[in-house]
């Protein structure tokens, strides 16, 4: 089976329904719908290299700039690429699905296409690969795409038949979402393409009266799913789960690969993720560090800002001196002692991290949350080497599957405290604020709130995390190393011994969880050996 992908150049301007085709020459500075530009190159370049290691036959359908920058320059190891998408080049800048229906048309063999945001780390199941039609998973929509769907109606002239049946029986409306998509029964994608493009050609005059990118998710995958019903077609899934449209959880999960989770799909927000961001780009930099480099080489060579520029504390600039600096540090790198030296760490004011809103009360907690945290950034974390934490930072990576892989043998693992980070109290919790999207909760409940500062390389210099009592208390037990069998033995002393009795395997996952969540803040670290 012939596996393929496209890449066409995007761009996102705030949430899922608002995902454009940018025509512009830069593809180095096209978002399209990430957090930053470079991590939908990051995306690209993780998906092709995965599924190259468990398929032969990679196809990739592009433009004739994006064949430059993802082929002549990153020279991703597709095995055949299409340079046939500046055809499409007339249609609409929001219809940004249209490439794939198109990708889709042009297959004579079974195949299976999968999206540029999808990671594998196992061969999809050969008997799914067997099949007429297959989907990653059938979704239902939520009230927000019954609304839009009314808009549609509302204002498009002509609807495929086999939507119009679906509308007039009153049936909820359902889905197959598309980040793998295919099969074997070329004939009937031959008819949903056709009725595909003569959806869209037959209201091109009517785009301009609707949220034209909203148009996409129903001329691809509810469409999809309506003609395959009316012609009684069996989709089949590689999740069995009928998912709604926003109730995607885990699947941005790069810390559980490959050990717990083999496939994932960064589909809406989660491009917009920086947790998930960092994570995709520490993913490719463990496991592909040659291409990752490639990347920040483009960037630096060109003059392009990164979103966390981790390198602007290096003379190292080019691809040829950052890898075997970062190989150097992988290899050397030792936790027990802390280099320590004068690092430039930028300012950050104030009013740039105030959300709106707030009342007199709110604004001055922050204020005096904000005053510490600089303190903590000039006069603690700004005596940290940055070439130290960029080392920590390379060897984190490593954690999740070294301790995790197999549980059965995780009691005997050994764990410590990362000793370099503060805590801040405050009447409100404030351990979002730099997030993109801060999310927070802001209400005071009489108990002082605690971030959890962490040093970074970045020229911010440091990460915000929400902690309790129960992860300061596990910090303070891994003050010394401790068996990961014997933390949770100390930790039982937290708990009245009736519950622990009760609910003992609920007890270790909760211990677990939060030993997690330290590695994943970067406080806890484990011992590898």
């Amino acid at each position: 089976m012939l596996l393929c992908c496209y890449f066409k150049r995007y761009h996102y301007n705030g949430n899922y329904s608002k995902l454009l085709v940018l025509q512009q020459d830069d593809l180095l500075a096209d978002q399209a719908g990430w957090l930053a530009p470079e991590f939908n190159l990051m995306s690209w370049t993780l998906s092709c290299l995965q599924l190259k290691k468990h398929y032969d036959q990679v196809t990739l359908y592009c433009d004739r700039k994006s064949k430059k920058l993802l082929i002549d320059e990153l020279a991703l190891p597709y095995t055949d690429v299409r340079c046939e998408l500046d055809v499409l080049n007339s249609y609409q800048k929001g219809l940004w699905a249209i490439p794939k229906i198109y990708a889709y048309s042009k297959q004579e063999k079974p195949f299976l296409h999968v999206d540029g945001d999808v990671f594998i780390w196992e061969k999809f199941p050969p008997e799914l690969l067997n099949k007429a039609l297959i989907a990653q998973n059938m979704e239902y929509a939520t009230d927000y795409y019954e609304r839009i769907m009314q808009e549609l109606e509302g204002n498009l002239r002509f609807f495929p038949e086999s939507i119009r049946q679906e509308r007039e029986n009153g049936n909820p409306i359902l889905a197959y979402n598309a980040g793998i998509l295919g099969g074997s029964d070329i004939a009937f994608f031959k008819t949903y393409t056709k009725s595909a493009f003569e959806f869209i050609t037959k209201n091109l005059d009517k785009l301009d009266s609707i949220q034209v990118s909203n148009f996409n998710i129903f001329f691809e995958q509810y469409l999809f799913y309506c003609l395959a019903k009316k012609h009684d077609k069996k989709v089949d899934v590689l999740i069995d789960r009928i998912l709604g449209d926003n109730q995607y959880k885990g699947f941005g999960d790069f810390i559980e690969v490959p050990y717990n989770k083999t496939y994932l799909h960064l589909l809406g927000n989660y491009k917009k993720n920086e947790s998930v961001c960092l994570q995709l780009a520490n993913r490719l930099r463990k496991d592909f560090p040659t291409y990752y480099y490639k990347i920040i080489d483009l960037y630096r060579t060109n003059g392009r800002p990164l979103h966390y520029d981790f390198y602007s504390f290096t003379i190292n600039r080019y691809a040829s001196e950052l890898l075997p600096r970062y190989q150097q540090l992988k290899d050397d790198f030792t936790n027990e002692l802390i280099p320590k030296r004068s690092e430039k760490i930028d300012h950050v004011p104030l009013e740039k991290i105030v959300p709106d809103g707030l009342n007199v009360k709110q604004i001055s907690d922050l204020g005096d949350f904000y005053r510490k945290l600089e303190k903590i950034r000039r006069n603690k974390f700004s005596r940290i080497s940055k070439h130290f934490l960029y080392g920590r930072d390379i060897n984190h990576t490593q954690y999740f599957e070294h301790l995790f892989t197999d549980l059965k043998d995780i009691y005997s693992k050994i764990i410590v405290a990362d000793g370099e980070y503060s805590i801040i109290e405050s009447e409100y919790d404030w351990s979002g604020i730099m997030d993109t999207v801060f999310r927070m909760n802001l209400k005071g409940n009489g108990e002082k709130a605690k971030a959890l500062v962490v040093p970074e390389c970045h020229a911010i210099g440091c990460s915000l995390s929400d902690v309790d009592l129960l992860d300061l208390e596990i910090l303070h037990i891994l003050i010394t190393k401790k068996t990961v069998g014997r933390l949770i033995n100390e930790c039982k002393k937290m708990f009245p011994r009736e519950e622990l009795k009760e609910s003992r395997l609920e007890f270790e996952k909760l211990i677990i969880g939060r030993i997690k969540k330290g590695i994943h803040s970067k406080v806890i670290r484990a011992i590898m050996t």
